[in-house]
């Protein structure tokens, strides 16, 4: 295959401005979620496919204002479907205050592409829409197919995208790459196996709601100082207290966040009755809800013990922020392999193994599936996502594109 791979490497590489223009014109089409409207970008993404000239594309919709992209380059029969996927939607812009650019305006400052959704995850979706280019200009004898899926609604939590995906089997897969971010501290910085789940509560606490001016006078409870000192022995004594079996790709184990929102009280006057602040909880293969609740059941039931009067619930949130399971790619999956060697052609030598700290829609495809799925392995700094002047180094794009084409070259063929 090696006349293969030096064909798709020499398509992109003629064609690494016309990926980059395109990765910029992606970034320029608003798709901010919420509100949620994939239609415009969608449509510049099945515009391009059809120039290409890439076969069998088709837009499917729950919505008419959330379509999911998909196209699949078949190959000659006998070998697995690999598919490329990446989301359509980014969050909202924010602070404009706060952006060297205009978010949607997408401007080149010392050697980075900044603009709002460029590492999450436009430019990998630009990427993937070239790499099948470069795999139908070579004409290679591939076994197997290639099928590009282009979502909606990641942002605000799959429904309309890869949720729908899976209620309707829209995608049938022997595994999977995702475009996220793979980057912390700089791009391409591991090869990401692993997706940490997500556990999201809420801690309630009740105390004695009444005129303010008698809090001296009667006996009383203020379930915003309750609440406040549960949350202050929540963050010092509860991430001890999780249990979990540590993981190689990620030494760093859970993360919990405690007070991700806070809120209680009624007004001046009134003596607060009731408090609440919510939780989120990073987690590992192996964990379940049930076990999470016994743990933390098991801190509250101390601080019971120590203070009688304190009255506090736990509460999950409703499904899926409640319990989003973390997912994992086999390290001796052949699309691993594939991955490696093509990271290493690319980049001289392939990052190591790693683990994406939040969740992506690996788990949707995974276990709602059956579709092995690696987690990340995009451009762009998570860090740099969902903040202002997001933006990724300028040979990203195409880095990417030969990536992703080179890997589907040997997995496929």
């Amino acid at each position: 295959m090696a006349d293969y791979d030096a064909a798709a490497l020499k398509f992109l590489h003629d064609r690494r401005d016309e990926l980059f223009e395109f990765t910029r014109a992606l970034v320029a089409i608003p798709s901010v979620n919420p509100p949620g409207d994939e239609r415009a970008v969608a449509q510049a993404v099945v515009q391009r496919l059809n120039e290409l000239g890439l076969p069998d594309v088709e837009v499917k919709a729950k919505t008419p204002e959330r379509p999911n992209v998909f196209c699949r380059l078949r190959g000659t029969g006998g070998g697995p479907t690999l598919m490329l996927s990446g989301h359509l939607d980014t969050k909202p812009i924010g602070d404009r205050s706060r952006w060297l650019t205009d978010p949607l305006k997408p401007e080149i400052i010392d050697g980075k592409l900044y603009g709002l959704g460029v590492g999450d995850m436009k430019a990998a979706v630009a990427a993937m829409v070239y790499a099948a280019a470069a795999l139908r200009a070579t004409a290679a004898p591939l076994k197997g197919d290639l099928l590009l899926a282009f979502t909606a609604d990641e942002e605000a939590g799959s429904a309309f995208g890869a949720d729908y995906l899976v209620e309707e089997r829209l995608a049938q897969a022997d595994a999977a790459i995702l475009g996220e971010p793979c980057g912390i501290h700089r791009e391409w910085e591991y090869l990401c196996l692993l997706s940490r789940g997500n556990c999201c509560f809420r801690i309630k606490v009740w105390g004695t709601q009444m005129h303010s001016s008698i809090s001296d006078i009667l006996p009383s409870v203020n379930a915003s100082v309750k609440m406040a000192y549960v949350l202050w022995r929540m963050q010092r004594d509860l991430p001890g207290r999780i249990r979990y079996t540590p993981h190689p790709l990620c030494p760093q184990g859970v993360t919990l966040n405690v007070g991700v929102m806070v809120s209680g009280g009624v007004f001046f006057g009134v003596y607060p009755g009731y408090a609440e602040f919510a939780c989120d909880l990073r987690t590992l293969p192996g964990m379940t809800q049930q076990g999470v609740r016994q743990d933390i059941e098991a801190f509250l039931d101390d601080l019971r013990r120590e203070d009688p009067d304190l009255k506090a619930e736990l509460s999950f949130e409703p499904l899926p922020l409640g319990w989003i399971e973390p997912s994992e790619m086999p390290a001796d999956h052949p699309l691993t392999a594939a991955l490696q060697w093509a990271a290493g052609r690319v980049f001289g030598a392939c990052p190591p193994l790693g683990c994406i700290p939040g969740t992506t829609d690996a788990p949707k495809f995974q276990f709602g599936l059956g579709i092995p799925t690696v987690p990340a392995f995009g451009p762009g700094r998570l860090p740099l996502a969902h903040s202002p002047n997001e933006h990724i180094d300028v040979n990203s794009p195409l880095q990417a594109a030969q990536v992703y084409a080179l890997s589907a070259l040997k997995y496929l063929g």
